[in-house]
């Protein structure tokens, strides 16, 4: 089964990340399949825009935990991962044609920053939103920390971040997380009615807007995504982090204690 579908129509890519049975969890090989994916679209001018979405019921649960827990060098396969993450994130933000995300399920820590580093954003009125690494004793990647920060500001993105709590999609219109919510089912229909629109216009000046926002609110992107990348791969080694997981598969609260 492919990990990730490439689908083009009538001058947009749809990109849909294809592992259901883990609500389309991060492994390294489905990040390194959307990465090539994303850099090939990057070039292909006849391609305007391009929609990201998820097979099933999630768009993206996150890093896959069950691989977390049963790796030995975590050290170094978080390092890998959160690096490959992070090439997805830059060639979205680089990408000089709208990049819109369908979300028609959970999106959750990995998977929320995907829909942060995207222009745009289309939700399921089911959908929910939250940055869960902090329930694992983990740390945000995939520009989470920066781009949340930078759309909510101190506060809101503290909460967010520290509380690792759910967003449901209304709120998460409400904080300009998102730009639609859709009715159930129709998310990809409303998605894909968006990029058709935008197909209609000029693309040198879409590429053109979308490379001044990046430098209004990116300019420091690349070094924050090494940062966070050494951030969470420390974090992975601790043992509140494996406390972390042990907790999630058991299904009980974690009793951290700072080591």
């Amino acid at each position: 089964m492919e990990e990730v579908i490439l689908e083009e129509q009538e001058g947009t890519a749809l990109v849909t990340l294809n592992r259901p049975q883990s609500l389309n969890a991060l492994n390294t090989s489905l990040a390194k399949k959307l990465y090539a994916i994303l850099v090939h679209l990057e070039r292909k001018q006849e391609i305007k825009t391009i929609v990201i979405t998820g097979e099933g019921k999630g768009f993206c649960a996150g890093g896959d935990v069950k691989e977390f827990y049963q790796k030995h060098e975590r050290w170094s396969y978080i390092m890998e991962l959160a690096g490959t993450l992070h090439q997805c994130v830059t060639s979205i933000r680089r990408a000089p044609k709208p990049v819109i995300a369908a979300v028609n399920g959970v999106a959750s820590g990995a998977g929320m920053s995907l829909v942060l580093a995207c222009d745009l954003a289309v939700a399921d009125e089911n959908a929910s939103f939250n940055m869960a690494y902090i329930k694992i004793a983990a740390s945000p990647d995939g520009g989470g920390s920066l781009i949340l920060s930078r759309i909510l500001g101190l506060k809101k993105a503290s909460e967010l971040i520290f509380s690792g709590r759910m967003v449901k999609a209304r709120e998460a219109l409400e904080l300009g997380l998102i730009n639609q919510v859709a009715p159930p089912g129709k998310t990809l229909e409303k998605a894909m009615e968006l990029a058709r629109q935008l197909n209609q216009g000029p693309p040198i000046a879409l590429a053109a807007s979308k490379e001044l926002i990046n430098k209004a609110l990116f300019p420091d992107l690349e070094n924050h995504l090494e940062a966070e990348r050494r951030s969470i791969a420390r974090l992975g080694t601790t043992k509140d982090f494996q406390e972390g997981l042990e907790a999630f598969f058991q299904k009980r609260s974690p009793n951290f204690k700072g080591a």
